[in-house]
């Protein structure tokens, strides 16, 4: 069960982990976060179980898209005040391009759809008409809070995917110079037997740098150690 300890406000959890709020949208619309909002009230609703029907067109490039409500499979959902209400993924997509959702899409995950049907549709939602129901209230961003440890995790994720892309590019870097030194251990002033010459190929980096104006920091400090570790990683990666 969700603890209102365990949420951050979206805006909130930007800061405290420098991203963006969109990105927790998109995170939580591919399963990687969730998001909840915080119920004000103490609230019952009428959800009616509903059927996809055809679409009927309603002005040039636009539809009005049609559903069958089943009344008689009506069921009623409670929450109370302070209960973490679960966002839907209809909700978040409504967050990305509108800013803002309906409350009656909170209540829609408290029940499971039965059987047989497609969707929840809200018994105020399908009587909007009638002038003696009042309005959903508009949910904004600003409401919306994101679980922590949710949040957590997605950039431990993220962390270890570049970590992962680093990693490869360092051992990438190190077979280059490992070919690179042997293709240059095929002229005898690089060779040390058999082996290329590290000391001679430092001295070679070195003056290379000194024609082409380069900077020499961190070449005349390797020490070998970054030859020696080129060597080594080929040796690994012989077939």
């Amino acid at each position: 069960m969700i603890n209102i300890r365990d949420l951050l406000e979206i805006n909130e959890a930007a800061t405290k982990y420098n991203t963006d709020p969109r990105d927790s949208l998109c995170d939580a619309l591919e399963g990687k976060a969730l998001l909840y909002v915080i119920s004000d009230k103490d609230h019952r609703e009428a959800l009616v179980p509903c059927k996809d029907g055809p679409k009927q067109p309603n002005g040039p490039g636009e539809f009005l898209h049609q559903i069958r409500p089943y009344f008689d499979d009506i069921q009623y959902v409670d929450c109370s005040l302070g209960q973490p209400l679960l966002i839907s993924a209809r909700a978040i997509k409504k967050l990305i391009t509108s800013k803002s959702f309906s409350e009656a899409e909170l209540y829609k995950p408290l029940a499971p759809v039965p059987e047989g049907f497609d969707f929840w549709e809200t018994e105020r939602e399908i009587y909007d008409w009638e002038e003696n129901l009042p309005e959903y209230d508009s949910i904004s961003l600003a409401r919306v809070h994101v679980l922590e440890h949710s949040l957590v995790s997605q950039r431990d994720s993220k962390k270890s995917l570049a970590k992962a892309a680093t990693d490869n590019a360092s051992k990438t870097s190190l077979k280059v110079i490992g070919l690179l030194m042997h293709h240059l251990a095929k002229s005898p002033k690089y060779a040390s037997g058999t082996s290329p010459n590290k000391s001679q190929i430092k001295e070679l980096l070195l003056e290379l740098a000194s024609e082409l104006g380069i900077d020499p920091y961190g070449l005349n400090k390797v020490d070998e150690r970054l030859l020696t570790d080129a060597m080594k990683y080929l040796e690994d990666q012989k077939l």
